[in-house]
Protein backbone atom coordinates (compact mmCIF):
# COMPACT_ATOMS: atom_id res chain seq x y z
CA UNK A 1 0.00 0.00 0.00
CA UNK A 2 1.48 3.40 -1.05
CA UNK A 3 1.51 6.55 1.60
CA UNK A 4 -1.57 7.78 1.02
CA UNK A 5 -3.74 5.08 0.87
CA UNK A 6 -2.15 4.38 3.89
CA UNK A 7 -3.90 7.90 5.27
CA UNK A 8 -7.01 7.70 3.27
CA UNK A 9 -10.58 7.53 4.44
CA UNK A 10 -13.62 6.93 2.77
CA UNK A 11 -17.05 8.01 4.20
CA UNK A 12 -20.40 7.12 3.25
CA UNK A 13 -22.89 4.35 3.29
CA UNK A 14 -23.27 0.02 3.34
CA UNK A 15 -26.21 -0.03 0.87
CA UNK A 16 -28.41 -3.61 1.22
CA UNK A 17 -29.81 -2.92 -2.35
CA UNK A 18 -28.30 -1.51 -5.45
CA UNK A 19 -29.28 0.59 -6.92
CA UNK A 20 -31.02 2.41 -4.28
CA UNK A 21 -31.61 6.20 -2.71
CA UNK A 22 -28.79 7.00 -0.78
CA UNK A 23 -28.92 9.88 2.33
CA UNK A 24 -27.96 13.43 0.36
CA UNK A 25 -27.92 12.33 -2.75
CA UNK A 26 -30.40 12.27 -6.28
CA UNK A 27 -31.86 9.36 -7.88
CA UNK A 28 -30.29 5.94 -6.77
CA UNK A 29 -26.46 4.84 -6.94
CA UNK A 30 -24.86 1.59 -7.18
CA UNK A 31 -21.93 2.41 -5.13
CA UNK A 32 -21.92 0.91 -1.44
CA UNK A 33 -19.18 1.89 1.26
CA UNK A 34 -16.57 -0.68 0.49
CA UNK A 35 -16.94 -0.68 -3.54
CA UNK A 36 -15.84 3.29 -2.99
CA UNK A 37 -13.12 1.59 -0.62
CA UNK A 38 -12.01 -0.92 -2.98
CA UNK A 39 -11.76 1.56 -5.39
CA UNK A 40 -9.82 3.75 -3.76
CA UNK A 41 -7.38 1.61 -2.58
CA UNK A 42 -8.49 2.87 1.04
CA UNK A 43 -8.43 0.02 4.42
CA UNK A 44 -10.23 3.14 6.66
CA UNK A 45 -13.48 4.03 6.68
CA UNK A 46 -15.89 6.11 8.17
CA UNK A 47 -19.28 4.47 8.14
CA UNK A 48 -22.41 7.10 8.19
CA UNK A 49 -25.36 4.14 8.61
CA UNK A 50 -25.77 4.48 11.98
CA UNK A 51 -25.88 8.20 12.19
CA UNK A 52 -29.61 8.74 11.58
CA UNK A 53 -32.65 6.33 13.05
CA UNK A 54 -35.92 6.42 11.18
CA UNK A 55 -37.76 8.68 13.33
CA UNK A 56 -34.58 11.05 12.59
CA UNK A 57 -35.07 10.84 8.63
CA UNK A 58 -38.92 11.04 8.64
CA UNK A 59 -39.04 14.10 11.26
CA UNK A 60 -36.32 16.17 9.60
CA UNK A 61 -35.77 16.20 5.95
CA UNK A 62 -39.30 16.75 4.72
CA UNK A 63 -38.62 19.88 2.41
CA UNK A 64 -37.91 17.40 -0.08
CA UNK A 65 -38.77 13.76 1.91
CA UNK A 66 -36.33 11.12 1.54
CA UNK A 67 -36.86 8.51 -0.66
CA UNK A 68 -37.95 5.38 1.52
CA UNK A 69 -35.51 3.19 -0.17
CA UNK A 70 -32.85 5.17 2.28
CA UNK A 71 -34.56 3.60 5.42
CA UNK A 72 -34.57 0.12 3.61
CA UNK A 73 -31.96 0.29 1.91
CA UNK A 74 -29.26 2.25 4.68
CA UNK A 75 -30.56 2.32 7.79
CA UNK A 76 -32.20 -0.34 9.50
CA UNK A 77 -29.24 -3.04 9.03
CA UNK A 78 -26.87 -0.31 10.56
CA UNK A 79 -24.34 -2.10 12.73
CA UNK A 80 -25.73 -5.75 11.55
CA UNK A 81 -22.98 -8.46 11.29
CA UNK A 82 -24.15 -8.16 7.64
CA UNK A 83 -22.71 -5.03 6.85
CA UNK A 84 -19.45 -5.57 9.28
CA UNK A 85 -19.15 -8.63 6.88
CA UNK A 86 -18.94 -6.21 4.07
CA UNK A 87 -16.54 -4.17 5.79
CA UNK A 88 -14.73 -6.91 7.43
CA UNK A 89 -11.48 -5.72 5.17
CA UNK A 90 -11.63 -2.09 6.78
CA UNK A 91 -8.25 -2.13 9.33
CA UNK A 92 -10.68 0.72 10.85
CA UNK A 93 -14.08 1.78 11.08
CA UNK A 94 -15.03 5.04 12.78
CA UNK A 95 -19.40 4.17 13.10
CA UNK A 96 -21.02 7.51 13.55
CA UNK A 97 -23.31 8.20 16.13
CA UNK A 98 -27.24 9.09 15.60
CA UNK A 99 -28.19 12.51 16.09
CA UNK A 100 -29.86 13.57 19.01
CA UNK A 101 -28.81 10.58 20.69
CA UNK A 102 -24.92 10.79 20.94
CA UNK A 103 -24.88 8.64 24.21
CA UNK A 104 -27.14 5.45 23.69
CA UNK A 105 -25.63 5.32 20.47
CA UNK A 106 -22.26 5.82 21.15
CA UNK A 107 -22.42 2.77 24.14
CA UNK A 108 -24.20 0.66 21.43
CA UNK A 109 -21.27 0.80 18.70
CA UNK A 110 -18.89 0.61 22.15
CA UNK A 111 -20.24 -2.88 22.76
CA UNK A 112 -20.40 -3.73 19.06
CA UNK A 113 -16.79 -3.14 19.01
CA UNK A 114 -16.12 -5.70 21.23
CA UNK A 115 -17.26 -8.17 18.40
CA UNK A 116 -16.18 -6.41 15.60
CA UNK A 117 -12.42 -5.87 15.84
CA UNK A 118 -11.85 -3.18 13.66
CA UNK A 119 -14.05 -0.83 15.15
CA UNK A 120 -11.68 1.89 16.37
CA UNK A 121 -14.03 5.10 17.22
CA UNK A 122 -16.78 6.74 17.48
CA UNK A 123 -17.51 9.77 15.40
CA UNK A 124 -19.82 12.90 15.79
CA UNK A 125 -21.08 14.54 12.58
CA UNK A 126 -21.89 18.44 12.24
CA UNK A 127 -20.42 18.53 16.04
CA UNK A 128 -20.59 21.65 18.20
CA UNK A 129 -19.69 22.39 21.29
CA UNK A 130 -22.81 23.92 22.28
CA UNK A 131 -24.76 20.75 21.36
CA UNK A 132 -22.29 17.67 22.05
CA UNK A 133 -19.72 18.94 24.04
CA UNK A 134 -21.92 18.97 27.37
CA UNK A 135 -22.45 15.46 26.39
CA UNK A 136 -18.59 13.96 25.49
CA UNK A 137 -17.04 13.43 29.30
CA UNK A 138 -20.31 11.13 29.99
CA UNK A 139 -19.97 9.29 26.82
CA UNK A 140 -15.86 9.36 27.24
CA UNK A 141 -16.32 7.54 30.76
CA UNK A 142 -19.03 4.98 29.24
CA UNK A 143 -17.31 4.20 26.30
CA UNK A 144 -14.14 3.88 27.91
CA UNK A 145 -15.55 1.66 30.47
CA UNK A 146 -16.66 -0.88 27.50
CA UNK A 147 -13.43 -0.48 25.60
CA UNK A 148 -10.67 1.32 26.39
CA UNK A 149 -8.76 1.35 22.77
CA UNK A 150 -11.70 3.29 21.19
CA UNK A 151 -11.53 7.10 20.34
CA UNK A 152 -13.94 9.68 19.30
CA UNK A 153 -13.87 11.99 16.56
CA UNK A 154 -15.67 14.78 15.83
CA UNK A 155 -16.05 17.40 12.84
CA UNK A 156 -14.90 20.70 12.89
CA UNK A 157 -16.10 23.33 10.02
CA UNK A 158 -13.87 26.21 9.26
CA UNK A 159 -16.57 29.19 9.74
CA UNK A 160 -16.92 27.82 13.73
CA UNK A 161 -14.78 29.35 15.94
CA UNK A 162 -12.14 26.85 17.09
CA UNK A 163 -12.02 28.49 20.27
CA UNK A 164 -15.32 26.89 21.32
CA UNK A 165 -13.68 23.70 21.19
CA UNK A 166 -11.01 23.92 24.04
CA UNK A 167 -13.35 22.18 26.52
CA UNK A 168 -13.82 19.37 24.04
CA UNK A 169 -10.21 18.71 23.01
CA UNK A 170 -9.48 16.23 26.47
CA UNK A 171 -11.81 14.04 25.17
CA UNK A 172 -11.28 13.82 21.16
CA UNK A 173 -8.24 12.19 19.81
CA UNK A 174 -9.08 12.76 15.64
CA UNK A 175 -10.90 16.38 14.64
CA UNK A 176 -12.05 15.96 10.83
CA UNK A 177 -11.39 19.53 9.14
CA UNK A 178 -14.63 20.80 6.63
CA UNK A 179 -14.96 23.77 4.47
CA UNK A 180 -18.52 23.82 4.02
CA UNK A 181 -18.58 26.20 1.14
CA UNK A 182 -16.16 25.74 -2.21
CA UNK A 183 -13.32 28.23 -1.74
CA UNK A 184 -10.40 28.73 -3.70
CA UNK A 185 -9.00 31.32 -1.68
CA UNK A 186 -9.42 28.62 1.55
CA UNK A 187 -7.12 26.07 0.27
CA UNK A 188 -4.65 28.93 -0.57
CA UNK A 189 -4.29 29.28 2.83
CA UNK A 190 -4.80 26.27 3.89
CA UNK A 191 -1.84 25.26 5.98
CA UNK A 192 -2.61 28.71 7.98
CA UNK A 193 -5.93 27.48 8.84
CA UNK A 194 -4.78 23.51 9.93
CA UNK A 195 -1.90 25.67 12.11
CA UNK A 196 -4.26 27.48 13.44
CA UNK A 197 -6.41 24.25 14.75
CA UNK A 198 -3.41 22.75 15.95
CA UNK A 199 -2.83 25.62 18.66
CA UNK A 200 -6.35 24.34 19.83
CA UNK A 201 -5.69 20.73 19.52
CA UNK A 202 -2.30 20.15 20.50
CA UNK A 203 -0.03 17.90 18.66
CA UNK A 204 -1.09 14.55 20.08
CA UNK A 205 -4.37 14.82 18.56
CA UNK A 206 -4.75 13.82 14.52
CA UNK A 207 -6.66 16.08 12.21
CA UNK A 208 -7.70 14.63 8.77
CA UNK A 209 -8.95 16.79 6.27
CA UNK A 210 -11.91 15.81 4.29
CA UNK A 211 -12.85 17.45 1.09
CA UNK A 212 -16.37 17.62 -1.22
CA UNK A 213 -16.69 16.12 -4.54
CA UNK A 214 -20.34 17.43 -4.38
CA UNK A 215 -20.88 21.27 -3.21
CA UNK A 216 -23.54 20.82 -0.78
CA UNK A 217 -22.62 24.50 0.54
CA UNK A 218 -23.75 27.17 -2.45
CA UNK A 219 -26.82 26.95 -2.17
CA UNK A 220 -27.99 27.13 1.52
CA UNK A 221 -30.18 25.03 3.27
CA UNK A 222 -31.35 22.42 2.60
CA UNK A 223 -28.37 20.69 1.60
CA UNK A 224 -30.26 19.00 -1.16
CA UNK A 225 -31.01 22.26 -3.45
CA UNK A 226 -27.74 22.21 -5.26
CA UNK A 227 -27.11 19.51 -8.15
CA UNK A 228 -23.35 20.18 -9.05
CA UNK A 229 -20.43 19.07 -8.56
CA UNK A 230 -17.73 21.11 -6.39
CA UNK A 231 -16.12 23.65 -9.40
CA UNK A 232 -13.44 21.36 -11.11
CA UNK A 233 -10.75 24.32 -10.47
CA UNK A 234 -11.74 24.43 -6.87
CA UNK A 235 -12.01 20.50 -6.41
CA UNK A 236 -8.91 19.75 -8.13
CA UNK A 237 -6.74 22.67 -5.98
CA UNK A 238 -8.27 20.96 -2.50
CA UNK A 239 -6.84 17.26 -3.90
CA UNK A 240 -3.39 18.39 -4.30
CA UNK A 241 -3.14 20.49 -1.16
CA UNK A 242 -4.53 17.86 0.85
CA UNK A 243 -2.16 14.92 -0.64
CA UNK A 244 0.98 17.44 -0.63
CA UNK A 245 0.03 18.53 3.41
CA UNK A 246 -0.16 14.90 3.76
CA UNK A 247 3.00 14.05 2.68
CA UNK A 248 4.62 16.95 4.22
CA UNK A 249 2.65 15.78 7.79
CA UNK A 250 0.79 18.85 8.25
CA UNK A 251 -2.34 16.93 8.03
CA UNK A 252 -2.70 13.04 9.54
CA UNK A 253 -5.06 12.29 6.78
CA UNK A 254 -7.53 12.87 4.13
CA UNK A 255 -11.17 11.83 3.90
CA UNK A 256 -13.16 11.24 0.62
CA UNK A 257 -16.68 11.48 1.10
CA UNK A 258 -19.32 10.24 0.03
CA UNK A 259 -19.71 6.57 -1.78
CA UNK A 260 -22.41 7.07 -3.14
CA UNK A 261 -21.49 10.16 -5.79
CA UNK A 262 -19.11 7.51 -7.25
CA UNK A 263 -21.30 5.45 -9.77
CA UNK A 264 -22.91 8.99 -10.65
CA UNK A 265 -22.03 10.11 -14.34
CA UNK A 266 -22.75 13.78 -13.23
CA UNK A 267 -19.50 13.23 -10.59
CA UNK A 268 -17.21 10.38 -12.92
CA UNK A 269 -14.73 13.13 -14.15
CA UNK A 270 -14.35 14.25 -10.27
CA UNK A 271 -14.33 10.51 -9.52
CA UNK A 272 -11.50 9.04 -11.76
CA UNK A 273 -9.34 12.21 -11.80
CA UNK A 274 -9.30 11.67 -8.30
CA UNK A 275 -8.66 8.60 -8.13
CA UNK A 276 -5.98 9.00 -10.56
CA UNK A 277 -3.88 12.13 -8.93
CA UNK A 278 -3.67 9.35 -6.46
CA UNK A 279 -2.19 6.54 -7.54
CA UNK A 280 0.02 8.81 -9.77
CA UNK A 281 1.15 10.35 -6.00
CA UNK A 282 1.25 7.14 -4.63
CA UNK A 283 3.34 5.78 -7.14
CA UNK A 284 5.91 8.16 -7.89
CA UNK A 285 6.85 8.89 -4.17
CA UNK A 286 9.63 7.48 -2.38
CA UNK A 287 8.99 6.51 1.20
CA UNK A 288 12.61 6.09 2.90
CA UNK A 289 12.50 4.07 6.20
Amino acid sequence: MGFLKEHLWTWGYVLDKVPSAAPFTFGRSRCSLETQSDYLGSEKTFYMNTMFNEEYIISTFTDPPWDPEVIENCVKNRLSAVHMERLKNMSEIFCTAEHLNYKDSSVKIAYASLKYKNIKGIHFDDFTPEQGGKMLPEIYDLIKEINPGLKISAVTYTHQKDEEFIPAVKYIDVFTRWCWVPSLDYWDHHAEDIFRLRDITGDDKKIIQGIYIHDFGSSGMPVTRCHHCVPRDIFKKSVEIICEHTWDGILDGIIIPQAAWFSFPSHREHVTWLKDYIDWFDATATVVD
